[in-house]
């Protein structure tokens, strides 16, 4: 099995782990509880060990890789993002740059790329909210995409491989798999609900004022209706007013239109607490 960093020999994995096969034979291995892992007889608490060390290993290099496709999404939607001005277009070469450093970094295991990659995930939970993003439809995967960076990034062994000098405090109190991964599910869960509830009031919001943007006084009012997609949008009529409201964010964000019976003399936005 490949040594990560062989300099590393606090982790198991960057040691000469194990006894070789022809090292002992079958009915002392039996004796001893050892069984064999890529090629060398190890314990059971061993053979769990090095599988949980690869997966980090090979989880922060995937982070690492995921870092540096950032710089390939800003370049192929350059043109998209230099329609919002010059300084959208720094700020975006900006943020790629240095996702392209850090990534960089992960992928070599370097302890100066621990905290901007975790500020780079957490960035991932403002990002739907930016101009750029925010009439995205996928903007919430940005959401997931931050949860998972974040939940590998600071797991136990990652941990133990970024932060060497801390190490990993010893707990003599074990927790159950099932318990731990449905608290695991549930901070999930919770996180996304609350993540996605947050766009969606925000989609609304910019619904509500595009609706609103788009009137005009002694605009007919059917003709502004018939702009309106039924799909997107609740129209509640009355005797002066009519009352849009967008089918996202539970209803709570609307746009009020005056009218004199024909035609529009004013509109504002509301929310409805």
């Amino acid at each position: 099995m490949k040594k990560y960093q062989p300099e590393r020999t606090d982790l198991l994995i960057n040691t000469d782990w194990g006894i070789p096969r022809d090292g002992m034979t079958e009915e002392e291995a039996r004796s001893k509880k050892m069984r064999l892992f890529h090629n060398r007889w190890v314990t059971n608490e061993e053979k769990k060990q090095l599988k949980d060390e690869r997966n980090a290993y090979a989880a922060i290099r995937v982070i690492g890789f995921a870092l540096l496709f950032i710089c390939v999404l800003v370049l192929i939607n350059i043109r998209l993002i230099a329609a919002d001005g010059i300084t959208t277009v720094v700020v975006a070469v900006l943020y790629a740059f240095a996702a392209t450093v850090t990534g960089s970094g992960v992928i070599r295991y370097a302890l100066w790329a621990r905290y901007p990659a975790i500020l780079i995930f957490l960035s991932f939970f403002i990002l739907p909210f930016m101009p750029l993003f925010e009439s995205e439809k996928g903007a919430p995967l940005l959401f997931i995409l931050g949860m998972a960076g974040l939940y590998y990034f600071l797991r136990k062994t990652a941990r133990k491989i970024f932060w060497p000098q801390a190490g990993v405090k010893s707990d003599n109190r074990k927790i159950r798999p099932l318990v731990r991964k449905t608290a695991y599910a549930m901070a999930l869960l919770i996180s996304l609900s609350a993540g996605y509830f947050v766009y969606e009031m925000s989609q609304a919001k910019r619904m509500a004022a595009d609706a609103c943007g788009m009137a005009r006084a002694g605009m007919p009012v059917e003709e502004y209706l018939s702009k309106l997609s039924g799909e997107d949008y609740k129209i509640i009529r009355g005797s002066e007013t009519i009352t849009i409201v967008p089918k996202r964010g539970l209803g709570r964000n609307n746009c009020t239109l005056t009218h004199d019976g024909r035609n529009m003399t004013g509109a504002k936005t509301g929310f409805i607490d």
